[in-house]
C-alpha cells in the first residue's frame, strides 16, 4: 500500500498538471485510506475550489479543521471558498479565526 506521502505527491502532481479532476480522485483515495491526513483534505478543498464545487470544496476543507483546529491554513483556505461562494460574513469570520490562530501561534513560539 501506497504511503499518505506517496498518495499525496500523486495528487499534487496531478493538481498542478491541471488534472482536476484526477487530483480530485486523487485526494479522495489519499484522505479515505488515511483519514487524518489533514493536508489530503486541504488539497481536495483546493482542488474543488478550482472546479468551483464550492459546496464541495468547504466540506472537504471543514473535515480538514475537525482534524486540526488550530491550524490556521485550513481557517484561510475555508475563508476563499466562502468567498468564492459569496459567503462574505462566514469568510470574513474565518479569515479572522485564522489569523486569532497564527498570532497565538507566533506568541506561544517566542
Amino acid at each position: 500500500m501506497p504511503t499518505a506521502a506517496e498518495l499525496y505527491d500523486t495528487a499534487l502532481t496531478h493538481f498542478a498538471e491541471n488534472d482536476l479532476q484526477a487530483a480530485v480522485n486523487a485526494f479522495k483515495k489519499l484522505t479515505h485510506t488515511y483519514p487524518d491526513y489533514i493536508e489530503g483534505f486541504l488539497g481536495l478543498g483546493h482542488a474543488y475550489e478550482r472546479l468551483s464545487l464550492y459546496d464541495e470544496a468547504i466540506e472537504a476543507v471543514q473535515k480538514a479543521i475537525e482534524i486540526n483546529p488550530k491550524d490556521p491554513l485550513a481557517y484561510t483556505s475555508l475563508s476563499v471558498c466562502y468567498q468564492r461562494k459569496g459567503m462574505i460574513q462566514e469568510a470574513e469570520d474565518a479569515m479572522a479565526k485564522s489569523q486569532q490562530l497564527q498570532m497565538e501561534t507566533s506568541h506561544s513560539s517566542t
